[in-house]
């Protein structure tokens, strides 16, 4: 059965994903992001910044999709913060010091535009945008599979460019 965005559960009241959102914007990119930096040898997702700024990347499009089908303002303006939020939801569970969590927040979703700006994340949006149309249709086992491919791609582009940015540097 395909979902609209709108036939989703209900938000909670004090604004916080409802389960169904959780499902469809969180969870998913959350497992990727995970499997990506465990197959690079980091078991803790907050240590690997790139799998890290991956995980911005996809929730940051699949709320991006969400929003599109959305039919209120009021949540489309709630759902600004939830890219961030899953990230910090990382952070918090990583045992750091709560400044030093406020500093990773702060510095990666500079990096993000950083390497948005380069070209090392956004090509693969497509990619994303089919995860969600996947998820949508209620075909999570493809959804999770581009969801992956995404993830390692935006994994290996930012690699990539730090290689390049360093290389130019030295």
């Amino acid at each position: 059965m395909n979902r609209a965005a709108g036939e989703l559960e209900s938000r909670h009241p004090d604004g916080l994903l409802s389960p169904d959102e959780y499902r469809l914007l969180a969870a998913p990119a959350l497992k990727a992001a995970a499997a990506v930096a465990a197959s690079r040898n980091d078991p803790d997702l907050f240590h690997d910044m790139a799998s890290m700024l991956a995980l911005l990347a996809m929730v940051t499009t699949l709320v991006r999709c969400y929003r599109a089908g959305a039919t209120t303002a009021v949540l489309q303006d709630e759902l600004k913060s939830v890219p961030l939020a899953v990230c910090a939801l990382v952070f918090a569970r990583s045992g750091l010091a709560v400044d030093e969590v406020q500093d990773c927040l702060a510095a990666l979703p500079r990096a993000y535009r950083i390497l948005r700006k380069a070209g090392a994340l956004g090509p693969q949006d497509a990619c994303i945008e089919q995860a969600f149309a996947a998820y949508m249709a209620e075909e999570a086992e493809q959804g999770d599979r581009l969801l992956l491919e995404a993830a390692l791609a935006m994994v290996n582009a930012v690699d990539r460019w730090e290689e390049a940015r360093s290389e130019s540097l030295g």
